[in-house]
């Protein structure tokens, strides 16, 4: 059954390297990514005296899921809850949410089994509004109103840290991705002595998106980077001087940043970044931006006729849909990739492939496949797989269980803690490069460098950016 609503100890691994920069920013173009001069405040420990009167009660009418919570008559069901962004500038993983949905609404039909008995499945759905308060009013909107026994949530930090925090604050398992694991561990205060109970990440850290990228700029003999970035958790994950892009230094890489922080979200001009890029002979830029910031910055390089060799970009460049608003502009542009039809594995659930899920979401939504869609089906896969581990239907014994998951997903293997120099609530994930190809008035991401899983095939060979025309 399907409801739905309408409506700082960090992880920080040291990097010695010598330093190149040669302009702008904090200690010669390094930008000032942590670090305020304010004294440390105990991100947990705040929330828990801010937030937890607060959420204790949500506000009767918000949110309010369809047909209410769920009815205590009848056998015990097994409920799960969902935060997406329906509406606002994250809505396009609104397309790929409700896909998914659905689909495990037909998959979970007959139940699951938790402690050797079958239960019926509900799932609830609630709307951040792609906002970072209201996702944490989804989250407890879950938690006190639906009454879920596990909480899911991808969508970017800006969601899934908020519905995380109220998780962990309020005592449910919750399990999210689709966000740098470093932005989701850092943004929320996480502390390898103290790992959370109740919530854990899955999903590729700074330094798989650094090694990918390195690995692309080399095939085109890029030297000097430059580096744009918001401020946001995003952003400070990918400016941070200990594991983020700064580290390329230690590979010979020249970084520009112009700015001490990180520019604000829907900024109207960049000209202070293409002017310092410009003078300092940038040969690739890199980010992490929205869709939106990312267009206009993209508009702004050909009014200011910069084009480097390489544009190589997080986030804005995930959905076919914000590419294709690029026109011509979005030919060539470079990535990670996460997931794609080319990967090697197969769903837990189906045992069908990743072609045969990429397929059958082009053939029920008419749009083309995107990496979130792999990670959003395998949030179901991981649940399916902690409650099919758990001793019963009592939230500790399913926190117990999350804790454990050993999955083989449709995105590959997860296991929480598994890997060396990732917290124990974290599960990384691999990653390839990839290329937007324009063909026939339309455009492909394209694997072009699989040197961070080899499993997977490269499409094709990985080209300068095109000069406009």
């Amino acid at each position: 059954m399907l409801r739905s609503d309408r409506g700082m100890g960090g992880w920080r691994r040291s990097a010695a390297g010598n330093e190149k920069d040669v302009a702008g920013g904090v200690g010669g173009g390094v930008p000032a990514a942590v670090g305020t001069g304010r004294p440390a405040v105990d991100r947990r420990s705040l929330l828990r005296w801010a937030g937890t009167a607060a959420v204790a009660a949500p506000a009767a009418g918000l949110l309010a899921a369809c047909g209410g919570s769920s009815s205590s008559d009848g056998p015990r069901k097994v409920r799960l809850g969902y935060v997406t962004s329906r509406t606002g500038p994250l809505s396009s993983y609104s397309v790929v949410d409700s896909y998914v949905v659905q689909t495990m609404q037909s998959l979970l039909a007959d139940g699951v089994k938790v402690g050797g008995r079958s239960y019926p499945v509900e799932i609830f759905v609630r709307d951040s509004e792609s906002d970072r308060h209201r996702a944490g009013i989804a989250a407890t909107d879950l938690i006190f109103k639906d009454k879920v026994d596990i909480v899911l949530v991808g969508g970017t930090s800006d969601t899934a840290i908020p519905v995380a925090d109220q998780c962990e604050i309020n005592q449910v398992p919750c399990i999210s991705t689709n966000a740098p694991w470093q932005s989701w561990w850092n943004g929320r205060g996480g502390n390898v002595d103290m790992p959370f109970h109740w919530t854990y990440h899955f999903y590729w850290g700074m330094e798989d998106v650094v090694a990918t990228y390195v690995a692309m700029w080399r095939q085109l003999g890029i030297t000097k980077v430059g580096l744009m970035y918001p401020a946001d958790d995003d952003g400070q994950a990918f400016a941070n001087p200990d594991f983020g892009i700064p580290t390329i230094r230690n590979f010979d890489f020249q970084l520009i940043s112009p700015a001490s922080s990180g520019y604000q979200p829907g900024a109207a001009s960049f000209e202070s970044y293409l002017t310092a890029f410009k003078a300092a002979g940038v040969q690739a830029v890199v980010g992490i931006a929205q869709a939106a910031d990312f267009a206009a910055f993209r508009r702004q390089t050909r009014t200011a006729d910069f084009t480097p060799k390489a544009l190589t970009v997080s986030k804005a460049l995930i959905f076919q849909e914000d590419v294709r608003a690029l026109g011509s502009n979005g030919n060539g542009l470079t990535t990670e990739v996460a997931w794609s039809p080319s990967h090697p594995y197969r769903s837990s659930l189906t045992n069908k492939t990743s072609q045969d899920l990429a397929s059958d979401f082009a053939s029920a939504r008419g749009r083309g496949w995107t990496q979130a869609l792999g990670f959003t089906y395998a949030l179901f896969e991981v649940a399916v797989k902690a409650l099919g581990g758990a001793a019963s239907l009592d939230r500790e014994a399913i926190a117990a269980a999350v804790k454990e998951v050993d999955a083989q997903t449709i995105v590959g293997p997860v296991a929480f803690g598994s890997q060396s120099n990732v917290p124990k609530n974290v599960a990384r994930t691999a990653l390839v490069g990839g290329q937007w190809d324009q063909v026939d008035n339309d455009f492909a991401l394209k694997v072009v460098n699989n040197s961070g899983n080899s499993k997977v095939g490269v499409d094709a060979q990985l080209s300068p950016l095109p000069t406009p025309v």
